[in-house]
């Protein structure tokens, strides 16, 4: 049984994560007169992503920004989406193999992630329970639950429930960018804190060409992981006083002369992370200098254009239980300087000084720091308390005894050693059943164990609360696609609209539509549009003027749609709402019908 039982947890968390999708797979059958699609998280970032999946299964090397019309060369950015599309292997149908792929990423890095963790516990707890315990409160790990009535039962609620990852069942299955960037992360600082593994300078390109990697694919974790590498490299000065004492070395080292204990420790902990930090430096270069061009720069302008919400009482309440006693923990790391867990307090401080300092930096939200797993430092820190009270209890239940029979004689004014000893052994009774060792080792027990059994309540909670959402899905009649923050499956004649772009336009079309439809033609045809998420290019003033057109008040309007190189026109749904109108070929009699159904009509 111990054999299997870190792949029985992993497989089991990545299947409960995964509830909810099978739950929606089993309700398929039941959507009448819409089109079924298997949407993860949130319906405009899904199918952002999948028109990155679809770019690698029509053959681009390169990512090219499907959802503005500014000329531009193929980038590296996003390229993990892109690479991901050359697994070829589900369907002829581009959109649906993006889809497989997509979710069976979310399965195999979700996997990752709590591998990782596995690897993480067993090297730093000594025994399968301690082990399995601080598994359980990392994976588990939730915000300070509030009880909500639900009809005639209840359910757990929580802080921050519009952040995924304050989601202790969701974000165990993902983005996939994201769970790939938090193994990678998880690897980096599990290796980097290893004094054995930074030894040998040939890891040095291993480790180094893997931050690479990471600086490709999550750019926050790349710099996440070089501030934690420096918080290690001060930690482990401050802990070690022969260092301290030989700092002076430090300024005339050399390579050649590491075979002297100080120079060693610099060589092993200083240059190795220099020497990765260096390696992987190219990558965090180039996504600098893209970053000042459009398309790629909106991804920096987003943030500073519209922030993302971030009160750290509101956070402080999602992070739950496990960000006190973390806190705790890594007081008592410090505190008994226990080298082993100094990894695991470096990744805590180095998340700390991220949420700080990223306050100040306007093109980075400091809420993306709470993507670097702060969860999994914290679980294995609030383990960490529970076990040194745990192996401590027999020590400090004999101390307690000799101090206290000490005092008791002393008021007695008895020096009579028998005193002591009768004294003694009355609070330490021969029955290790019935001692106080055993009281506190039983209650140190009970509260992560009543921790994790809250975290699960929380998990089901989310699983429930997940369904609901799901049932409405299935159930609406209005409106005919997802607007108005309201999320519906997609009518059919919408989709049947989508195939006939697909089949009957040129690949380099440009269609124009409104947002929800905008957001649709990348995953659904392999066709750009005008607008349609917001990584567009100046998508606020764009979004005026498809508005003006949809309106019919747009004056020269076909001066406007050939200088925009639009091709196609997208009458839908959502495009009727803005202007109230029937038709569009009243208002711009320059317009051809090349399509219509009951719901969408196409304009060449």
């Amino acid at each position: 049984m111990k054999r299997f039982l870190w792949g029985i947890l992993i497989i089991g968390f990545v299947l409960f994560s995964l509830s909810p999708t099978f739950y929606e797979l089993s309700q398929k059958n039941k959507i009448q007169g819409r089109s079924f699609e298997l949407v993860h998280n949130y319906i405009t970032d899904y199918n952002f992503y999948l028109s990155r999946i679809r770019e690698g299964i029509e053959g681009r090397w390169t990512v090219i920004e499907q959802y503005t019309t500014e000329s531009h060369q193929g980038s590296f950015i996003q390229i993990f989406y892109l690479l991901l599309g050359k697994i070829q292997v589900f369907s002829s149908n581009p959109f649906l193999s993006a889809t497989a792929i997509y979710h069976i990423a979310r399965i195999v890095f979700g996997a990752a992630v709590l591998l990782m963790t596995a690897l993480w516990v067993r090297m730093l707890f000594p025994t399968l329970l301690w082990q399995v315990m601080a598994f359980l409160l990392v994976v588990t790990a939730s915000v300070w639950p509030h009880v909500v009535p639900v009809g005639e039962s209840v359910r757990f609620g929580g802080p921050m429930a519009w952040w995924t990852l304050m989601d202790n069942l969701q974000r165990i299955t993902f983005l996939p960018h994201l769970l790939f960037g938090q193994a990678m992360l998880s690897f980096l600082l599990f290796t980097g804190g290893n004094s054995e593994t930074l030894r040998r300078s040939q890891n040095w390109i291993f480790l180094g060409l893997l931050a690479f990697i990471l600086g490709m694919v999550f750019p926050p974790g790349l710099v996440f992981v070089g501030v934690a590498y420096g918080v290690m490299i001060l930690m482990e000065v401050l802990v070690m006083p022969d260092v301290i004492r030989h700092l002076p070395l430090f300024l005339r080292f050399r390579l050649g002369g590491r075979n002297d204990r100080e120079n060693s420790w610099i060589f092993t902990h200083v240059v190795s992370r220099v020497m990765i930090g260096l390696i992987s430096f190219p990558s965090f270069l180039y996504f600098s200098l893209m970053f000042t061009l459009y398309p790629w720069k909106r991804l920096v302008e987003l943030d500073i254009i519209h922030p993302l919400p971030f009160q750290f009482p509101e956070y402080i309440a999602a992070l739950g239980p496990t960000l006190p006693l973390g806190i705790l923990g890594l007081l008592f790391v410090l505190f008994l300087k226990d080298k082993k867990f100094m990894s695991v307090v470096a990744w805590v401080l180095a998340w700390l000084l991220c949420l700080f300092v990223f306050q100040y930096i306007p093109q980075q939200s400091p809420l993306r720091f709470s993507e670097m797993l702060p969860h999994v430092p914290l679980g294995i820190l609030t383990t960490y308390v529970f076990y040194v009270i745990y192996i401590r209890a027999e020590v400090g239940m004999a101390f307690l005894a000799h101090l206290s029979s000490n005092i008791i004689c002393r008021i007695f004014h008895s020096k009579d050693e028998t005193c002591v000893s009768v004294l003694k052994k009355s609070y330490l009774p021969a029955r290790k059943g019935f001692s106080g060792v055993y009281v506190i080792k039983m209650l140190v027990l009970t509260i992560p164990i009543f921790i994790i059994v809250v975290g699960i309540g929380v998990m089901i909670s989310s699983f429930f609360w997940q369904k609901d959402f799901i049932d409405q899905k299935v159930a609406a009649g209005f409106p005919g696609i997802a607007m108005n923050n309201v999320i519906v499956y997609p009518i059919n004649g919408f989709t049947d609209a989508l195939t006939f772009i697909q089949e009957n336009t040129p690949k380099g079309a440009i269609i124009l539509s409104d947002m929800t439809a905008g957001n649709y033609i990348p995953p659904y045809t392999g066709r750009r549009v005008f607008v349609g998420h917001n990584n567009t290019v100046f998508l606020e003033d764009k979004l005026e003027a498809v508005h003006a057109f949809y309106r019919g008040e747009m004056k020269h309007a076909d001066v406007w749609l050939t200088n925009e190189h639009i091709s196609f026109i997208f009458f839908g749904p959502e495009e009727r709402e803005v202007g109230k109108l029937s038709e569009l070929q009243t208002v711009y009699p320059f317009l051809n019908e090349v399509y219509r159904n009951n719901d969408v009509i196409i304009y060449k």
